[in-house]
């Protein structure tokens, strides 16, 4: 029996396709957005749908406002249902500092990263049945709980993201649970070679890599907890215990 519909921005690839995939075998209709990777959203799609659920595709530009308010009303339309739930994945991520900050790339992660999310936050609540309820879940970062100095403009629309969570969990309940999840160094960066990768990832208190399949279950976990609201989930095997002066990228 079908767990309703679930809309998963930037599920083409990473950890959104990850979420999808999660989501799709607990038993939700995945709607699988993305922007500019068709091919990987159709495979995405195809996965997701050999779990024996509904899989549709939804393309957007979220550093559009416009394309951002329409994506839920499409979403809907793609799946021909209302959605029980939503995963805001998507997100940009890229390098600045305080001493390089420039404002066409602070309002562009401030859009991406912050208001988009808000604004399908609330567009699922708009679409939600009376009787209805819901789960939302944010992707957030490891890195708001010890911050360095790399990535400026990213952390601080990862914050306003973390506010947001909070406030849209008291503000929409007791119809819709908002949770967030917080990933630590799951996945290479572009470019990175696999046995940087494998040096870095497992450099934590536990000695263990979380990858995109514990953060995906985190997904899914909170997708279908009925009790918890309001709560972030660090997968990141502690990282954020210890202090870090730079990205990983730069050690």
């Amino acid at each position: 029996m079908s767990r309703g519909g679930v809309l998963v921005t930037g599920a083409a690839k990473r950890l959104g396709k990850a979420s999808a995939l999660a989501a799709a075998a607990a038993g939700f209709d995945v709607v699988i957005h993305f922007n500019g990777s068709q091919a990987e959203a159709e495979l995405a799609a195809a996965e997701a749908a050999a779990h024996g659920v509904k899989a549709a595709l939804v393309q957007a530009d979220l550093c559009d406002v416009i394309a951002a308010q329409k994506l839920m009303d499409r979403a809907v339309s793609a799946l021909g249902a209302p959605l029980t739930a939503l995963v805001n994945s998507a997100s940009i991520f890229e390098h600045d500092r305080i001493e390089s900050l420039e404002p066409v790339l602070f309002a562009r992660a401030m859009q991406v990263n912050g208001l988009a999310p808000a604004i399908l936050m609330q567009g699922f609540s708009a679409q939600l049945p009376k009787a209805a309820r819901g789960s939302i879940v944010n992707f957030l970062d490891f890195k708001l709980a010890n911050p360095y100095a790399d990535h400026f403009s990213y952390t601080l629309s990862k914050y306003a993201l973390q506010g947001a969570t909070e406030m849209a969990a008291r503000a929409l309940a007791p119809m819709i649970r908002v949770n967030a999840v917080a990933p630590g160094y799951a996945l290479p960066s572009p470019g990175q070679s696999d046995a940087d990768f494998a040096r870095l990832r497992a450099n934590n208190p536990l000695h263990y890599g979380a990858g995109a399949d514990d953060v995906a279950a985190a997904v899914a976990y909170l997708l279908t907890a009925p009790a918890v609201t309001g709560q972030t989930i660090y997968v990141d095997s502690g990282l954020r215990f210890e202090t870090h002066r730079e990205d990983f990228a730069f050690r």
